[in-house]
């Protein structure tokens, strides 16, 4: 099964050609090197997030190209769910350095979410993130306007644009205040 997806990976072809060692190997390999990596925290933070970066994006693209929309919402609400997680870990990266293998449970929380077959990030999403942004939405449309703005800000009138251009200058230079130009 893994042999029938690497096939249609041009560079893991490649990699067979040139080395004769099986592109399931070379992949496992690939993979074995990046967690051992992760889990002594050599560049751990730059690994893991282009792994939830890469292949998402890889993923995203595909299913750009195919027809059905059940994998265009699987990967945009993947990365709804990235992003959110990638906000709260940037205001809590302080406590990220306490946590001992860090990286290595981020690695294993963005797959799951990737996982077709968990729908890790659909989950997420339709029991965490959706009732907040609704909860918040409803609560913001329940508040009238008019409470919202302070008083002191004048109501909008109501007048048309023609009435609230100023009416031409008159003639100051002449002796009497009333007296009428000549007209032609």
């Amino acid at each position: 099964m893994a042999d029938a997806h690497l096939a249609k990976i041009p560079l893991a072809q490649a990699f067979q050609e040139k080395t004769r060692v099986p592109k399931v190997y070379g992949a496992a390999g690939v993979a074995g090197a990046g967690l051992l990596l992760v889990f002594l925290n050599i560049g751990a933070a730059l690994l893991v997030n282009l792994t939830g970066f890469g292949y998402a994006a890889f993923a995203s693209m595909q299913a750009i190209e195919t027809r059905g929309q059940q994998d265009d919402a699987q990967w945009l609400t993947y990365w709804v769910v990235f992003g959110m997680f990638n906000v709260l870990e940037y205001f809590a990266g302080f406590v990220v350095y306490w946590f001992p293998f860090y990286y290595l449970a981020k690695l294993g929380f963005l797959v799951w979410m990737m996982m077709p077959g968990t729908r890790g990030a659909e989950r997420l999403y339709y029991s965490g993130i959706k009732p907040l942004v609704l909860h918040v939405r409803s609560t913001r449309r329940k508040t009238p306007v008019a409470e919202s703005a302070p008083e002191s800000v004048p109501a909008p009138e109501s007048a048309p644009v023609a009435d609230t251009v100023p009416a031409p200058a008159q003639d100051t230079t002449s002796a009497e205040p009333n007296a009428k130009k000549d007209e032609p």
